[in-house]
C-alpha cells in the first residue's frame, strides 16, 4: 500500500514553507524551490511508500482519482490525501480516502 500526498501546485507549497522556515533561518535565503525539493527528498526516503502530486501534475484536475491511477499507479488500498492550504500559515488542511472500485473517505 501506498500513500499518494496530492498537494496544492508546487508555487503555493513552496511559499507557504518558506513563511514557516525563514524566521527560524535569519539572513537565509530560503526559496519556495528549496522548500518543494526538500519535501520531495523527505517523501524519497520512503523507499516507494509514498508520493507527491501537485496539482498541476494531473492530467484532469476534475477526475482525481482515475488521474491517480492512469497517470501514478495508484491502485486498490492505496491512501490518497488530499492536502490544502489552510486560512492561516501553518495549518493545511488533509482529507484522506481510500483508494478502490469506489474510493473511500475516511478522514
Amino acid at each position: 500500500m501506498a500513500d499518494f500526498y496530492l498537494l496544492p501546485p508546487r508555487p503555493s507549497v513552496g511559499d507557504e514553507l518558506a513563511k514557516l522556515v525563514r524566521p527560524y533561518l535569519p539572513g537565509v535565503p530560503v526559496t519556495a524551490g528549496d522548500c518543494v525539493r526538500f519535501l520531495e527528498a523527505i517523501v524519497g526516503k520512503t523507499g516507494g511508500r509514498a508520493f507527491l502530486v501537485h496539482r498541476e501534475d494531473l492530467p484532469d484536475a476534475d477526475d482525481v482519482i482515475d488521474s491517480l491511477r492512469d497517470g501514478f499507479g495508484a491502485g486498490e488500498g492505496d491512501r490518497v490525501i488530499h492536502v490544502s492550504i489552510g486560512p492561516r500559515a501553518g495549518e493545511p488542511r488533509a482529507r484522506v480516502a481510500i483508494m478502490g472500485p469506489e474510493p473511500v473517505a475516511v478522514g
